[in-house]
């Protein structure tokens, strides 16, 4: 565990916790040393031949020393452990902010809370606490274990066996109960996903009479909840025959120890045996706490592998891609993409101009949120390429990247901070002129005029209506006026009002940069530039309304499935 939590620690605090391990070393080597010299000073005193007057001040200036070096590492083991804390927090949250947002899937979400919320405070104790007694545990019975060889070599043989045996133990017992916490971990996640899912869709669940208001037994929420509970339980009861086998062999071991001794008290040692025993007993003690602390450092075993995946993903790489020149904004090139082994999308390759709306149309799983997110970069296509002004996606830095994109997509999220902020976020040095310009395109006087732009929104933007986040989200890419703007399913939430006065808005946009709008709404595209239809992730047609509307096809099918006019 220690060279794994090295390896996710900068440099600076790589260093700090070496030099603690260091100290934690030098103390449990002097603590070993003290319990030898402690069993040669009672043989001695036991055998009237022996002066015991060396053994003594042996022992007085190594514990001296031991005092001392213990004192000064746990002094910095309590400013390691915070210091641990606030680099792994520093590297989660940086490592997190590189990743591509298509690695942000529910179970992720709930992870990297997890690792944020409890996993790093959970591990700080690690190095504050932990270390020491997990360092004694294996250093001192081996030092002290050396140091009897000052009163018979066998004994140091036969306690360094027993050391083996037990340590053998105390891996296969710890290892079988980490599978079961592991099992845990991911039940524990899939509820916590669940239980966020039905806070956020309270709204939902209380208008819709399908849905109950408290969750059901047959419910995904009280089936991943039941689960947790289930894991816990099986977790729990997995230590138990843990610690019940490092029990036994462990008295087993001392048991063997103290016959081995009996019979080689046979020659006359009785003194060596009885000082032999007090460290016998002594070095069982700091066995069997070793064995309590097993469990405890299974599970920051567990919270540290759920960090190390983290910070282990693949960030948004940048790759050394050739440049062309294109007065395209956007050149799709041959793309195939899928989810594991599910297509999506095979061969699509069409242009977006500079400036201008592009509708993307088709039926439900047709590939076109999937389309919507390659254009962003969620995830990079299998084969082919994504181009914007004639230079491959992969070789933008994700500030130059997100810089040129504006997005209003179907599961955005608003910040837990006032809606005057929120809508900011687009561009934080506009004015107030251009603010106020951007909230009456959305549609948001209203709102602005009830509650005033300083108004907290809530976690999420629980404190608003869903088609009231989505104008603000509107607002937003109004405001950041981006060279692409991403509009996937902008006008879901809204009722027909406000849902032509969004489309307005994009048409608005599209004079001044290129817009990418997906909407199953298609009397609002009649005005679109260019429209793509896709199915089964192809694009089957493609032009403008009038030409796709005469044509015999699926664009025509859709128009007639929606009650629009072909004419």
């Amino acid at each position: 565990m220690l060279r794994k939590f090295l390896a996710v620690l900068p440099e600076r605090d790589r260093r700090s916790l070496r030099a603690l391990v260091g100290w934690l070393t030098a103390a449990a080597v002097l603590h070993g040393i003290a319990l030898g010299l402690t069993g040669l000073l009672i043989a001695n005193l036991l055998d009237p031949g022996e002066s015991a007057a060396p053994a003594g001040i042996a022992l007085g200036m190594v514990t001296l020393a031991f005092v001392m070096v213990q004192w000064i590492a746990q002094m910095i083991a309590f400013r390691v452990g915070s210091e641990t804390a606030r680099a792994l927090h520093t590297e989660l949250g940086e490592h997190v902010a590189r990743l591509p947002l298509g690695w942000f899937t529910a179970t992720r979400q709930a992870e990297v809370i997890g690792s944020a919320t409890g996993g790093v405070t959970s591990l700080m104790s690690y190095p504050a606490l932990l270390l020491r007694p997990a360092l004694t545990a294996v250093i001192t019975p081996i030092s002290a274990a050396a140091t009897l060889a000052l009163l018979d070599w066998r004994y140091t043989l036969a306690a360094l066996g027993a050391a083996a045996i037990s340590w053998w133990v105390s891996r296969f017992s710890t290892r079988k109960a980490a599978e079961v916490d592991h099992r845990r971990h991911e039940t524990s996640a899939e509820g916590t996903s669940r239980l966020l899912e039905y806070a956020t869709r309270q709204p939902l669940i209380r208008t819709d009479r399908a849905w109950a208001p408290t969750p059901s037994k047959s419910s995904d929420l009280h089936r991943a909840l039941a689960e947790v509970h289930r894991a816990g339980r099986r977790s729990a009861t997995a230590v138990v025959p843990g610690l019940l086998l490092f029990g036994v062999t462990l008295n087993a071991l001392f048991a063997g120890l103290i016959a081995l001794g009996l019979a080689w008290t046979g020659n006359g040692g009785s003194a060596v045996f009885i000082g032999v025993v007090v460290v016998l007993a002594r070095l069982s003690a700091i066995a069997s706490t070793g064995a309590e602390l097993a469990a405890g450092l299974r599970l920051q075993q567990g919270a540290l592998t759920r960090l190390t995946d983290i910070l282990t993903s693949p960030p948004l790489a940048v790759q050394t891609v050739e440049k062309h020149r294109s007065e395209k904004i956007v050149d799709v090139r041959q793309v195939t993409f899928g989810y594991g082994e599910t297509p999506v999308l095979s061969d699509v390759s069409f242009t977006l101009p500079q400036r201008g709306l592009t509708a993307l149309v088709g039926p439900s799983g047709a590939g076109k949120t999937t389309l919507i997110r390659l254009l962003a970069r969620f995830w990079d296509p299998t084969t082919g390429s994504v181009q914007r002004n004639g230079e491959d996606l992969r070789a933008l830095s994700p500030e130059d990247l997100y810089a040129g994109i504006g997005t209003v997509l179907q599961d955005d999220y608003l910040l837990d901070t006032t809606l005057g902020e929120n809508i900011r976020a687009g561009r934080p040095d506009a004015t107030d002129a251009e603010v106020a310009q951007a909230v009456a395109a959305a549609g948001l006087t209203d709102l602005i005029a009830e509650i005033g732009l300083d108004a907290p929104v809530g976690p999420g933007g629980s404190k608003l209506s869903g088609g009231q986040r989505q104008r603000v989200c509107v607002a937003r890419a109004l405001l950041k006026s981006a060279p692409l703007t991403l509009m996937d399913e902008a006008t879901s939430a809204l009722d027909p009002q406000n849902r032509r006065l969004i489309t307005e808005t994009a048409y608005q946009l599209a004079q001044n940069g290129s817009v990418v709008l997906v909407a199953h709404d298609l009397d609002t595209i009649r005005r679109a530039d260019q429209i793509l239809v896709l199915d089964q992730g192809r694009i089957v047609q493609r032009g403008r309304h009038e030409d796709l509307a005469a044509q015999d096809g699926l664009y025509q099918r859709l128009l007639r499935e929606h009650g629009v006019p072909t004419v």
